[in-house]
């Protein structure tokens, strides 16, 4: 495979500079040793996928796994500090410029220097170049639609993906979109939630926004890339009455894209009516605060932060794209609408505001959706299954 050939060109003098570190990465011979795992992502940012790792470093059978985390890029570090409270050994392999051949080398000498015996990739760009260098048995999760992504990834994910030992999707949509890959077919493994958040945090976050008890508040989290509906948001937010107050909170994936946002929100006249505010950690207790949450994305996996809405009881309104419908059953645990309608948008979350004993039950329903089939535990004990099977135990 050429680009297989081509990576490993690159790191082959690598290889032969680590024969002690492998070693001493196994131990002793006869010694029992845990199975090495090396959990590999693009960045440890606050995202969907970043924080299934890092939430879920809590439930990991460290008895069974010895669980490493590696990520490319430096910048995205947010999430970091918390595995390390874990006593979880992060490695960033990646420098200023993210993905390069440095940064693959890099991953590769990480692995076979830790002696990893599965790697489970969560990222396309970072799991084309484990496949084509690393040694060990990959597990691929996917967490989108395989055809949301720029060209050049999908072509080379397609040509590298017949190199995974098992392939994971978050969802039956996410799943079929995998339909004809070269490789294994996909096991679906749900995203889950594990969250909480007081009364008293929520309020904290609605003082601070300035809302008193009577205003309302309409709450949205995706990071600002495109596909994540934030222009459909902006224009919903001219047809919905004028005490309410939307909230977008998104770290932008490119210089000057927040400023963009908060320009064209006033160009469309609401500026004093949604507020982009950027990353926050706090991002779960204005989920919270919300009477309504929104997902008004293009495209979609499975997002984290619609569980996590449900997960508090939230009333959402969503648009029907990816593996959404498949956890906000229309009429039944939220409301679906078809993406880039703004004006059907803001009907359905008037709705909701407007009609509290229908939000109220919608939210219920969710809620009891969510600790039924969502839970970040059994995410993690599936993956863990998986990497059994891999090893062959």
């Amino acid at each position: 495979m050429e680009v297989g050939e081509g990576l490993h060109r690159v790191v082959d003098t690598l290889e032969r500079s680590n024969d002690l570190g492998f070693a001493l990465a196994h131990g002793c011979e006869g010694t029992v040793k845990r199975s090495v795992v090396l959990v590999a992502v693009k960045g440890l940012g606050i995202g969907g996928a970043e924080k299934l790792i890092s939430e879920g470093a809590r439930y990991w059978d460290r008895e069974r796994f010895d669980y490493h985390v590696a990520y490319v890029l430096p910048w995205k570090d947010q999430l970091v500090p918390e595995l390390e409270a874990l006593e979880v050994h992060v490695t960033c392999v990646g420098r200023r410029r993210g993905m390069t051949p440095i940064a693959v080398q890099r991953l590769r000498r990480l692995a076979r220097e830790l002696g990893a015996d599965v790697v489970h990739v969560h990222s396309p760009a970072v799991a084309i170049a484990a496949r084509a260098t690393v040694s060990a048995p990959i597990v691929y999760t996917e967490h989108n639609l395989a055809d949301s992504y720029r060209q050049p990834t999908r072509s080379l994910n397609r040509i590298t993906y017949r190199r995974n030992t098992a392939v994971t999707a978050v969802s039956e949509t996410v799943a079929a979109s995998l339909a004809g890959f070269p490789g294994p077919p996909p096991t679906v493994v749900r995203n889950g939630v594990a969250v909480s958040a007081s009364a008293e945090a929520a309020e904290a976050r609605r003082v601070e926004l300035g809302l008193g008890p009577e205003d309302r508040l309409v709450v949205h989290v995706g990071n600002i890339r495109p596909g994540k509906g934030h222009t459909t948001l902006i224009s919903a937010t001219k047809y919905l009455p004028h005490d309410v107050t939307v909230v977008s909170i998104g770290v932008a994936k490119r210089d000057g894209d927040l400023a963009r946002l908060r320009e064209d929100a006033a160009t469309a006249g609401v500026a004093d009516r949604i507020r982009f505010l950027g990353r926050r950690a706090d991002a779960l207790e204005f989920i919270a605060a919300a009477d309504v949450y929104v997902n008004p994305a293009d495209h979609e996996g499975l997002p984290v932060t619609i569980l996590e809405a449900l997960a508090l009881e939230r009333p959402v309104v969503a648009t029907a794209v990816g593996g959404v419908p498949s956890v906000v059953r229309d009429g039944e645990t939220g409301v679906l609408v078809r993406p880039e309608q703004p004006k059907a948008l803001a009907a359905a979350i008037s709705a909701m505001l407007d009609d509290s004993s229908l939000a109220g039950g919608l939210a219920a329903n969710g809620r009891r959706l969510v600790e039924a089939e969502y839970g970040l535990e059994p995410m993690i004990r599936a993956y863990e299954e998986i990497y059994a099977e891999v090893l062959g135990g």
